[in-house]
């Protein structure tokens, strides 16, 4: 519910943006809220979290909690990219945040999750950019580009090491079509792949949705699994997709299929996945995200040769800032009219 009159609306931005881009937001606020403050609280948000983190419990943390609470006290909304702790006491005037991520596991709170505080995400916005990400790690695998790129190393001119495959023709499984999902079956039809989708909502096989050649419940996940070239892993972090992705579904999917996982690295049981990966009873596998993260230097997937994988990078896209500043602009113009917020999270549900 949008600020009681007669109080100035007080706008709080966490996410250590440019100069640039806290100009823009700033414009944003302006065009809706013309009254409205916009508060800097990056430098804070970023202290208490470096406080916390190294364990420092004295003086200085009390100081920068001090200093947060005297700036969340009347904050009406919260433009952020990590929680702050303890935010609806802290902020009791806070009726919305948004979060510049597409996924909101990280921040989601019990106390946040219990208050009537509304909260929105980013996701969509860097749904096609994901998805030419995944595109482009089924084409590594297709074209085995990293065979070529050792062989460069060597300074070796060897064409009959491995043998190129189309990905027209062949299927892809995607687990999860939401919005990066459907992004990723366009992309497939595109290369003129048949693709095959499993999504929570659906009841019965059904054909020809959208871009989903067989749309399928949740049953016949490994109907789908055994199906599939490729297998595309695009569903968020909930208590329901916790290790959703184990021994068994690893042993349905082909010998000679890859797993690619831009969704969260806790829907795989990870040393399941590894042991399939030594064992082969799975081609590869591409992945941006992992159970723990950074990756400890200790796992065994560093060294796997027939794993690709990145630092949760496939929604790190050049020039996505602005898009996210626009959807927040057009929130907080329907937050202010009493309109219903696009991408508002299902806070139980987890996204």
């Amino acid at each position: 519910m949008p600020a009681s009159s007669g109080h100035r609306l007080v706008v709080a931005v966490g996410v250590p943006y440019s100069d640039a881009l806290r100009r823009e937001i700033a414009g944003e606020v302006a065009r809706v809220a013309p009254d409205a403050e916009v508060r800097d609280i990056a430098a804070l948000v970023r202290e208490e979290r470096r406080l916390r983190r190294e364990a420092l419990q004295g003086e200085a943390l009390a100081k920068a909690k001090a200093e947060m609470d005297k700036q969340l006290a009347d904050v009406d909304v919260l433009f952020t990219l990590p929680v702050v702790p303890d935010l609806p006491a802290r902020a009791p005037r806070l009726r919305w945040v948004h979060f510049i991520s597409a996924g909101v596991d990280h921040v989601m709170t019990p106390e946040l999750v219990r208050s009537p505080i509304q909260v929105t995400d980013s996701g969509g916005i860097t749904s096609a950019g994901m998805a030419e990400y995944v595109l482009g790690v089924m084409l590594l695998f297709a074209k085995r580009l990293w065979t070529y790129e050792q062989q460069k190393k060597k300074h070796e001119w060897r064409k009959e090491d491995v043998i190129p495959v189309e990905l027209h023709g062949h299927t892809v499984g995607i687990l999860g079509v939401g919005a990066i999902g459907q992004e990723v079956a366009r992309l497939a039809k595109a290369f003129g792949m048949r693709v095959l989708g499993v999504r929570r909502g659906a009841t019965a096989r059904e054909t020809g949705v959208g871009d989903v050649d067989e749309m399928l419940p949740s049953s016949a996940l490994h109907d789908m699994l055994g199906r599939s070239d490729y297998v595309v892993i695009a569903l968020p972090a909930t208590k329901d997709t916790e290790r959703l992705f184990g021994e068994r579904e690893l042993r349905a999917m082909k010998p000679s299929a890859y797993l690619v996982n831009v969704g969260r690295g806790s829907v795989v049981d990870e040393p399941a996945l590894v042991r399939a990966l030594k064992e082969n009873w799975i081609a590869g596998a591409g992945l941006d995200v992992f159970s723990r993260e950074p990756l400890p230097p200790e796992s065994e997937l560093w060294g796997l040769p027939n794993v690709y994988m990145t630092p949760h990078v496939s929604g790190n896209l050049m020039g996505v800032e602005s898009p996210i500043i626009a959807l927040f602009g057009e929130n907080l113009r329907r937050y202010l009219a009493g309109e219903p917020l696009k991408n508002l999270v299902n806070k139980e549900a987890g996204y």
